[in-house]
Order: structure tokens, then sequence, then C-alpha cells
């Protein structure tokens, strides 16, 4: 079992490759120390299956693909080793970055600001504990243990207002504990769940979570929303409107201060004549409205004209890490499309899943309102959230696209 170094400095490698080696690493179990400059090789070395890497030492600022931008591939091909964020950015980067890795389900040892004294490289090896047990297959079975036993944890993603670089409010993330401690992502129980019939189940426990949320997110942000996926099925049945209503009644909040998003994949070619009274009724009582995913081949433009949405989410970040000049244009392009559909219609734009600078000048650029992922921040517990709020109002926010 090797340790893989990568970091575009020429210098630093050379440096850990020595510390490392002057500690014994035989003793610890490793065969030897290997480096590589680039992100991008990285992830092909650690794609095969027969790589034999068990702790990765990883910089934060590199180009092609960034610490962040890796951390996703890590855990896209599925990487169980040990991974060390190194940076030179300070603290605050590398603990988000951290948080990151942890939400992508990555076996996150340590991270560290460059350059690393022997001390703290040794205490790094120590907090190493071999690679992560395989991930625990997700049953309906045990999904629905979790979901009676009232045990999904909600994690809020701060959501930005453009204009001002303040967050607006938070987006309602769900997540499910499974064996081992880790808790599982939607693309892992998601399709267990909608193959199971308890989207409905899920959905409306997050809302009574996030009911119960609402009182303290809005202490920390004045006048803030949070927004919660919910599915087609669970909106449009009889009397959703009215239990919604009574469930905001009880917690004390306004209907403004939650807002729903539906897939666009999820609501056909158009609402049916059920939910689209639903939706109708939802506006009247105050409650936001936003087609998540949107142009993800669902919702027919036409369809727009008739419903009560003021909102659409529009993804950009995901998936350009690792896609060439002419596939990264296209992708923007098509972003830049929807952006023009939705202000074509009157409706909000929100921009997901931006992971660096450029996308979130691209963003101002194209008349987004506003933006979130995890450039901004990952997902966070109500109790992360204060000291976030406070790192983001020290720095100023990130520069638009002019540079002023």
């Amino acid at each position: 079992m090797k340790i893989l170094i990568v970091d575009d400095d020429p210098f630093l490698p050379r440096l850990l490759d020595i510390q490392l080696r002057n500690l014994r690493l035989k003793d610890r179990g490793f065969t030897g120390v290997t480096s590589l400059d680039r992100a991008r090789p990285a992830v092909e070395l650690l794609a095969d299956a027969d790589h034999d890497i068990g702790l990765l030492f990883c910089d934060l600022v590199m180009p092609e693909i960034d610490g962040i931008e890796f951390l996703r591939h890590l855990s896209d091909i599925g990487f169980r080793g040990g991974v060390v964020l190194l940076s030179g950015a300070g603290a605050a980067t590398l603990k988000t970055a951290f948080a990151v890795g942890k939400a992508y389900g990555l076996n996150m040892v340590a991270y560290a600001e460059k350059p690393v004294p022997p001390d703290v490289l040794t205490h790094l090896l120590q907090a190493y504990r071999g690679d992560a047990p395989p991930s625990a297959t997700i049953t309906a079975d045990g999904i629905h243990k979790v979901l009676a036993l009232q045990q999904t944890r909600i994690l809020y993603q701060p959501v930005i207002d453009l204009a001002s670089g303040r967050p607006a409010g938070f987006e309602a993330l769900a997540r499910l504990p499974v064996p081992g401690g880790r808790l599982a992502l939607p693309t892992e129980f998601l399709p267990v769940l909608q193959h199971a019939d308890g989207m409905a189940q899920l959905d409306w426990q997050v809302l009574l979570r996030v009911a119960s949320d609402l009182p303290a997110v809005r202490e920390l942000v004045d006048g803030a929303f949070v927004s919660v996926n919910v599915s087609a099925s669970l909106a449009g049945t009889d009397g959703f409107p009215d239990r919604l209503s009574d469930l905001l009644a009880t917690a004390g909040v306004p209907a403004g201060a939650l807002r729903l998003e539906i897939q666009d994949a999820d609501l056909g070619p158009g609402p049916d004549a059920t939910l689209l009274a639903n939706l109708a009724r939802l506006a009247m009582q105050g409650v936001g409205l936003a087609v998540d995913r949107f142009g993800s081949g669902g919702l027919h433009p036409a369809a727009l004209n008739g419903t009560p949405f003021d909102e659409v989410k529009i993804r950009i970040g995901a998936g350009a890490g690792n896609a060439d000049e002419v596939e990264v244009a296209g992708k923007q392009e098509a972003f830049n499309a929807l952006g023009t559909l939705a202000a074509d219609h009157g409706l909000r734009c929100t921009a997901v899943a931006i992971e660096s600078l450029e996308q979130w000048q691209a963003c101002t650029r194209h008349g987004c309102a506003r933006a979130q992922g995890f450039f901004v921040a990952p997902g966070l517990s109500i109790a992360e959230l204060g000291h976030w709020l406070s790192e983001w109002a020290q720095p100023a926010a990130p520069v638009p696209a002019d540079g002023t």
C-alpha cells in the first residue's frame, strides 16, 4: 500500500516525500510514496481497481481540476482510501473543504496548512485507520426503519442573493444514516425509496423537521426561507395544502418562509388537474414554488404559462470538472438558454451546483438572482450555520463578473 501526493507545487511533494520516509513508513504499513502534479491523472490512477494507494495527500489549489472538484471525482469513482487535505489558503477554507469531502462520503482523515511540520505529519499518519469499509447496502427495509424512527438528518445549504452577496435562505438536504455511521446521499437512497413507494413519507418527514427548524433559521438570518424538495405525488394528494398550512401555523412561521421544489422530470409534460389546483392554493397561501433541475426534459416549456411557479433552479456545476472545452462550452450554452427561457416567462433563476469562481461569475453575467453550491458552502447542520454565517460576513463575498 502506497501514499499518493497530488500537488502542482514541485517543491512540496519532494519535501513531503522526505518527511514521510523519515517517519518509518514500512512500520506503518506503507510500501512507498508516489506523487502527481495534476488531479486528472490521479483520478485516472485511482479509478483503476488494481491501484495500491491507501492514503492520499491532496492540495486544494491546482490547475484544471481544483481540490474541491477532485473530491467529487474521488467520490464518483468510489475511492475508499484516506484523504488528507493540504493548502496554504487558510484554516477556514480547509475546514470547509474537509466538510465537503465528508458530505461526498469520502474517508476524510485530516487537514493541515502547508508546509506541514514533522510533528503534525506524525499526527496525520496516526489518524489514518485504513480504508473505509465498503458502503453498506441500502435496502427498502433499512430506509423504512430510519423513517419509522424519525432518524432523517437535515442539512441546510446556503442560497446566496447575488445582488447583495448575502444569504437569502437555505435548501434543506435530506440524509439518511446507514450502518457504519455514514450519512447516505440522495443518489444512494432515492432510487430504492422510489421503487418502494416511500417518497411521500420521506418528504413529509423532511417538512416536519424543517417546520420545527425554521424559527431557529430565521433567528440566524432575518426573513430567510427554507426550500424543500417534494415529490409531485405528495404535492398532488388531496388536502396537501391544508396539511401544510396547519403544519406551518403550528410551528409559528409564515407561509412565505417555506419554498417547495418539484423536479422538472417529476412534473411530466405539465401538472395534472389535482396537482395544479394544489399548487395554485399553495401559491395563494404565500408558499414559494420552484421547478428544480429545470430543463431536464419533463415539463414542456409552454406549460409554464399556466402554472404558479415563480422560480427555476438550473444546474451549472455538476459534471464540468472532467469535461473538455467543447463540452464545457456546450454546458454553458445550455445554461444560458435555460436562463433566457426562464426570464421570458418571468421566472427567477437560481443556479445550483456552483463549484468555482468562474461559475459564480457566469451566474452574475447571465441574470441569475441566486446561487448555491459547494463554492459557497456544503450542507450544514443548524449548529454549524452560525459559525458559517460569521465567516461569510467577514471577507467580501466572491467578486462579481466584472471584477469590481
